[in-house]
């Protein structure tokens, strides 16, 4: 069988194999294409460490990309066979080789004619070369030959005439500079996506406790949390690690019995960090020192607390389960007295000391979730022992 009759192409299924460019966007440039896996598959180069590249300019003639891990084909391509996860396709980008006019045509030509062993033919076997989407081209083709049925036409942006370097460094710039989405976009996007007032996960709920914290207009929260992931560093603590933290201070077991006394947890939250902003408004404030400069005058100088930090943050999350759990056990089902009991024990944050530093007894434990632990026992038995650090109990 040969590429040259393309209609008459297809597999032991009797599935279509095509291959066409669908527009020339900038001519002698760019064009888009889309191909069936199987053609996709038989005419694409890697470039790879492993692989000899007739254009590369290495002594040892080695391409520019990784080893494709074939481990990721199967995930892939199960994503891609389930739904219509088929027409969600993101482009595949290559680069024809071929560098002039006449060649660009006549690479067009021999392309909308499936014949891929004529391109090979004139422009080597390697005319063909994928800069990004090898994994998806791996698991494209792998869903093409594992599922029966499975058809797809996957969409490629074809760069013409780029030269080995021009090649590798448009390599380096998707993939160097290209930046994944951070986990705290993600999850604001899931709290909107995922809304169902008839069928909430525990997760979901988190979100949007977490979101409320972050982005009602009565939290004290409000414009203090980093939305997106992106560094701020007005804003230290991202929506995630305040999803994360939220997730921990609000487990299933205590949503049930918050619900149970109609306590909406949202308010209950936003109630518990005005609150603590109370109870430690020098650090929620980040309040100044006071020195004298070489001059003796009086001047500011800042000072950094741990309170709007992950780590306080996690911390004060985590406690914010036991000081809700004893409020609801010495409560009942007595709002008024929940909020005081709540008040109460929050109160006793107020002989923290935020400041961060090493000679710090309540703040030298690690940044992040991973000061949480040794953060959050401190905390805790001042509220519940009366203890400070280093003290027995």
């Amino acid at each position: 069988m040969t590429t040259t009759q393309l209609d008459s192409r297809t597999d032991a299924d009797g599935r279509p194999s095509r291959m066409k460019i669908q527009a020339v966007t900038v001519p002698g440039r760019q064009a888009v294409a889309t191909l069936t896996p199987d053609l996709l598959k038989e005419l694409s180069f890697i470039s790879t460490y492993e692989t000899k590249d007739p254009r590369s300019s290495s002594p040892q003639q080695h391409g520019y990309q990784r080893e494709p891990m074939d481990s990721r084909f199967s995930a892939i391509g199960k994503y891609y066979n389930s739904e219509d996860h088929r027409f969600l396709i993101p482009p595949i980008i290559a680069s024809a080789r071929v560098y002039t006019p006449e060649d660009i045509e006549k690479f067009n030509e021999l392309f909308n004619a499936g014949d891929i062993s004529g391109i090979k033919a004139a422009f080597t076997k390697s005319a063909f070369s994928i800069v990004d989407g090898q994994h998806r081209l791996g698991g494209l083709y792998y869903a093409w030959t594992n599922f029966d049925g499975f058809q797809a036409d996957v969409p490629v942006m074809i760069y013409y005439g780029l030269d080995y370097a021009e090649e590798a460094r448009l390599f380096d710039d998707i993939n160097s500079n290209q930046r994944k989405l951070p986990k705290a976009l993600i999850e604001t996007t899931k709290q909107h996506m995922e809304a169902d007032e008839n069928d909430k996960s525990h997760a979901q709920i988190v979100r949007e406790i977490a979101f409320a914290v972050a982005q009602d207009g009565d939290s004290v929260w409000k414009d203090k949390i980093n939305m997106t992931g992106a560094r701020d560093p007005e804003r230290s603590v991202t929506y995630e690690g305040l999803r994360r933290s939220t997730s921990q201070m609000f487990p299933d077991r205590l949503l049930k019995r918050l619900n149970s006394v109609r306590l909406n947890p949202e308010d209950t939250a936003k109630k518990y960090w005005e609150l603590v902003s109370k109870a430690c408004w020098a650090a929620w404030s980040e309040k100044p020192r006071y020195i004298l400069d070489g001059e003796g005058n009086q001047v500011e100088e800042k000072v950094h607390y741990r309170l709007r930090d992950l780590v306080g943050v996690a911390s004060l999350a985590k406690l914010g389960e036991d000081i809700m759990s004893t409020s609801l056990d010495r409560a009942g089902t007595n709002l008024d007295l929940f909020f005081e009991n709540l008040a109460d024990l929050i109160s006793k944050l107020g002989a923290v000391d935020w400041e961060k530093g090493d000679r710090n007894p309540w703040m030298r434990g690690q940044a992040g979730f991973a000061g949480q632990k040794e953060l959050y026992e401190v905390l805790y038995n001042l509220v519940y022992l009366d203890q400070l650090p280093g003290e027995a109990a």
